[in-house]
């Protein structure tokens, strides 16, 4: 099978780099794989997984929280706002964090700050939805009182 080079950074720095048989980004429109020879593309990418699969089948798993893909046909980069790997998430923190971002956002209701609440709930479910879906390695739907 062939592959490209894939290189991931965030605002801290670079968070991966390697060959890579397939991606699957989160984009604002929804999901997208790429595969070696993709046509050029620059999307926009909104907070989930970033799954990364290399040419054995092994995947590794990735939270970003927002940023840009850039494809070309022989690489992959991924600027994301923040990111970090799936395995290295604190599942307890991150459900803490699900819970503190929606009691923030209802306190906000109809102020001024309940979008900026809302968004913050919406990464905050996304990087937890991440770390399930990755301990668990089967789908995890986020339950409806944080969609």
């Amino acid at each position: 099978m062939s592959s490209f080079r894939i290189d991931i950074v965030n605002a801290e720095g670079p968070l991966f780099s390697g060959d890579a048989a397939l991606v699957i980004a989160p984009l604002r429109d929804g999901e997208a794989g790429f595969l070696p020879g993709h046509s050029p593309l620059l999307a926009v990418l909104r907070a989930g997984a970033l799954r990364v699969q290399d040419a054995n089948g092994a995947e590794q798993t990735f939270y970003v929280s927002g940023g840009f893909v850039e494809v070309q046909p022989h690489c992959v980069t991924v600027l994301a706002d923040a990111g970090e790997r799936a395995e290295d998430i604190d599942e307890a923190l991150a459900a803490r964090a699900v819970a503190e971002a929606a009691r923030h956002a209802e306190e906000q209701a109809g102020k001024t700050d309940y979008a900026r609440a809302q968004a913050e709930l919406g990464q905050a479910a996304a990087r937890l939805s991440v770390v399930r879906r990755y301990r668990s390695r089967s789908s995890y739907s986020a339950p409806e009182s944080i969609r």
